[in-house]
């Protein structure tokens, strides 16, 4: 028995020693993995992260970062998948389960990206970023009233963002709330003057109004600053048709055209029927050809 427990003993140590070895290399690859990563070599940061999690799998912090650099190459499946392992070993960390929640929703995986986040919303109730996140999931879910408490929320802290301001006003406009919608829209517009979508989005609400001039204004200002926003040519073109303007709806319209017709050519043809109705010439229409007369022909007279 006396020789037994030494020899228990040193195994036991010997065992330690090991796990402790381990650990150690563990820390020094996620070490070495966030050096190359403030380098801005995400390949071989990925690497290092990849051998961190090999040599400790419950590594929630390499699991964490692989998240983060997949997502930064794109590749949200990874990102996924190493979210999930970091949620696994650490069940309580708000922070990731709301980057594994917006990695859900950019792989369209709706009704998970809202189970992760609302977790993440229940275990750091007064993140406004969550919050706004939730906002917009709610509202694309059809939930307008729990959109509109979310991204309020968000507001409330976030009242200089201009992001947080537009959504809130797509929220109201969703909701029918168009005063509250067009007092946002113009926050938005006031933080980010030279958004093309803010203007945009401030036409449809007085559109919706039928407020035909202050809907023409905003659209012009979207085209303005950005000649290619389709949906700004497409809605002015209607308003000016409201307006009794038709030349300047056929050019909104024949604008739309140029724009869709190489991507979208269900929507170049209605812009083409559009331009058409309003008395003009639908672009690339083959001019119908002028009939010819066949030459009489000469009767041949007898020889004299």
């Amino acid at each position: 028995m006396k020789a037994i427990l030494p020899t228990l003993i040193a195994s036991i140590a010997l065992s330690l020693s090991a796990s402790s070895a381990i650990a150690d290399e563990a820390t020094d690859l996620y070490s070495q993995g966030l050096a190359l990563k403030a380098q801005g070599k995400t390949d071989e940061a990925i690497a290092s992260m990849q051998a961190a999690v090999a040599a400790r799998s419950t590594h929630a912090r390499a699991w964490a970062s692989l998240g983060h650099l997949y997502k930064k190459k794109g590749e949200i499946d990874k990102a996924i998948s190493a979210y999930e392992q970091a949620t696994t070993t650490v069940k309580k960390d708000a922070g990731l389960w709301s980057s594994l929640g917006m990695a859900y929703y950019r792989a369209k995986r709706v009704d998970d990206a809202l189970v992760a986040l609302e977790k993440s919303c229940r275990l750091n109730p007064k993140n406004p970023d969550v919050h706004a996140n939730l906002g917009v999931i709610k509202r694309r879910k059809g939930d307008l009233p729990a959109a509109v408490r979310h991204l309020e929320f968000a507001y409330k802290y976030n009242s200089g963002d201009a992001i947080t301001a537009n959504n809130l006003a797509i929220a109201y406009g969703a909701a029918k709330r168009a005063e509250d919608a067009v007092r946002l829209f113009k926050v938005a517009i006031a933080l980010q003057p030279n958004t093309a979508e803010y203007h945009f989005n401030l036409g449809v609400i007085y559109r919706r109004q039928e407020e035909v001039e202050k809907a023409i204004t905003s659209y012009e200002r979207a085209t303005d600053i950005d000649p290619k926003h389709s949906k700004s040519w497409y809605d002015l073109g209607h308003m000016y048709r409201l307006d009794r303007s038709d030349d300047k709806a056929i050019e909104a319209f024949r604008r739309y055209y140029e724009l869709k017709r190489g991507s979208d050519p269900a929507a170049a043809r209605d812009a083409a029927a559009q331009i058409e109705s309003l008395g003009g010439t639908a672009p690339d229409a083959k001019p119908t050809p002028k009939s010819r007369k066949s030459p009489k022909r000469r009767r041949k007279g007898k020889r004299k």
